[in-house]
């Protein structure tokens, strides 16, 4: 161990004596400014009001501006101001007749069963797209039963309609 303590003390002497003789030895590399520092400077501590409150600020006259920018947006037209001519009532146009033979409403689609999900406790069925279980209304039929395979509509006149579910 010796030994290297005295290899380390030639190799410091050595470095000072081949410095040139009007030049001073570098500062060490700790007390160098740090360039990021420089560039944002940090609040004295205690001081923390100073970077909030102008934040703060800022965040509130954001929103003010997006609210002000949505309500220019989504204004609806403006009323007539007070003291001026308003325009002027236009007489109504007459309706066109009614029309005495009107033609009928088309009838709703047929229910298609497209898939059953049979649980003992709540068993459900996806008909026209709609998720069903039993009691619930679609369109003029009322859901009476769900089977593994098959669902039972009834019409509000007591008739019944089978769906199977296709293969």
């Amino acid at each position: 161990m010796s030994r290297i303590n005295d290899a380390l003390k030639r190799a410091r002497k050595a470095q000072r004596q081949t410095l040139p003789p009007g030049l001073a030895p570098l500062p060490p590399a700790a007390s160098r400014p740090d360039p990021l520092k420089m560039l944002l400077p940090t609040p004295p501590p205690g001081n923390i009001i100073g970077w909030i409150l102008p934040g703060i600020v800022g965040l509130l006259l954001v929103a003010a501006c997006l609210f002000i920018g949505l309500a220019l947006v989504t204004r609806t037209p403006a009323k007539v101001a007070a003291g001026s001519n308003p325009p002027a009532a236009q007489p109504a146009k007459p309706t066109a007749a009614i029309a005495l033979n009107p033609t009928p409403a088309p009838p709703p689609p047929e229910p298609k069963l497209q898939g059953i999900v049979y649980t003992a406790a709540q068993p459900w069925a996806i008909v026209n797209g709609r998720a069903v279980h039993v009691g619930d209304r679609l369109s003029e039929f009322r859901v009476k039963a769900i089977s593994p395979r098959e669902v039972t509509l009834e019409q509000a006149d007591g008739s019944q309609k089978k769906l199977v579910l296709a293969n």
